[in-house]
């Protein structure tokens, strides 16, 4: 696996700690998880398509599975998209700033982002533990499944948060922009 688009080295790069090679599998094995979730979505909602058109037959559980890995893809790729600081950021005001407010500036956003996230995570649990008695009506799986999705998502990024958080307290540098402004906008 060669480096990641910032730089970041890949899961088999030599010199990196056995926990940071471990990080590094995981998130390779979401965006596989991710592919996954994509292939079954096209495969299925063509599948069902063309044999609604062909054979004026389809695939039950089509719909509801096609569902599920969307959920999926979107909560798992929030994830990857934290871990590589690619979500959206509004830092006109913060270019501003000198080292030390930047540095501030940054521990009160991860804050407020680690109390979201527990927000998120206490919702997701009441909610999966409620979808866990409602079953679906084709595929009979529980309604958990979906929940879960967020669940995972809001329990990750608040432990990759809280070792952001950690590392800038520490006196460890703010994390790198994500990508050059782009001159054509």
């Amino acid at each position: 696996m060669q480096a990641s688009p910032l730089g970041r080295p890949g899961p088999s790069r030599p010199g990196r700690s056995p926990l940071a090679r471990a990080a590094d599998w995981c998130f390779v094995l979401q965006t596989w998880l991710m592919v996954a979730c994509l292939i079954v979505m096209v495969v299925l909602l063509f599948g069902n398509v063309a044999l609604r058109y062909l054979f004026n037959s389809g695939i039950n559980v089509s719909d509801e599975v096609s569902r599920l890995a969307f959920v999926w893809m979107i909560f798992l790729g929030a994830v990857i998209a934290l871990r590589e600081h690619q979500h959206i950021g509004v830092t006109m005001m913060v270019e501003r700033f000198g080292p030390g407010a930047r540095r501030v500036s940054h521990i009160a956003c991860q804050l407020m982002i680690l109390w979201v996230l527990w927000l998120m995570t206490e919702g997701g649990w009441v909610q999966t533990v409620i979808g866990m008695d409602t079953v679906l009506p084709v595929t009979g799986m529980p309604l958990a499944v979906f929940n879960a999705a967020g669940l995972y998502a809001a329990v990750a990024m608040g432990i990759l948060t809280l070792i952001d958080l950690v590392r800038v307290i520490a006196g460890g540098p703010l994390p790198a922009e994500s990508s050059p402004e782009d001159p054509a906008v």
